[in-house]
């Protein structure tokens, strides 16, 4: 990270050590099971292809997979079928790039990545992730500080929660594992309903 981006991490992590209660770090409507499974495994799948690069603008790189994922109308049968399947593929050892391909090719056999990827750059769309995550969190929120963390940085719940202890040395460990927590369920809520306000808003159109 760059010392300005140190900066804002710092900063971040100093709110949410902080936050009194859940409610405190911002609005948060509840998800079902459906829903939360679906947005966990996509944040997931997002992770582990594009995690660990230098800036968060490389980290959201295109993909013909999530503008796949975009173009999807929302139901709980076919958010089943993609969490099910992104489990199912995670089980066997698929990992990253080379799971996103096999979910892929089982999701949605009757278009080649290249006829998605064409039909992307005609659409002129923005990916699903980048679209979502930056559109849905400043990048000095804390939520989005801890789920960048958690999810593009791969780092565990108990690892952030170390270091919120190291800013917050009165925090026990489930109290700063709680609010670590916290964040990351108000990540997946952000990332979820922006999708489902800009599907509703495009299909207004």
């Amino acid at each position: 990270m760059t010392p300005r981006q140190r900066r804002i991490h710092r900063a971040a992590i100093e709110k949410v050590a902080a936050a009194p209660r859940k409610s405190w770090l911002g609005k948060f409507m509840p998800m079902t099971s459906v829903q939360s499974a679906w947005v966990k495994s996509l944040l997931s799948l997002w992770g582990e292809c594009y995690g660990g690069k230098t800036s968060e603008e490389t980290m959201l790189e295109s993909s013909y997979f999530w503008s796949r994922i975009r173009t999807e109308e929302w139901s709980d049968t076919q958010a089943k079928r993609i969490t099910e399947t992104l489990k199912g593929l995670h089980k066997i050892g698929y990992r990253g790039e080379a799971l996103k391909e096999m979910a892929f090719a089982i999701l949605w056999p009757q278009k080649s990545p290249g006829e998605v990827i064409d039909g992307a750059v005609r659409r002129d769309e923005s990916d699903f992730v980048e679209k979502c995550i930056l559109s849905a969190l400043r990048a000095d929120d804390p939520v989005y500080v801890v789920g960048i963390d958690f999810y593009a940085r791969r780092k565990r719940v108990c690892d952030i929660a170390r270091y919120l202890q190291e800013v917050a040395p009165w925090l026990n460990r489930k109290q700063a594992e709680d609010r670590v927590r916290w964040c990351v369920t108000h990540f997946n809520c952000a990332v979820f309903f922006f999708h489902e306000s800009s599907d509703e808003k495009r299909c207004k159109k």
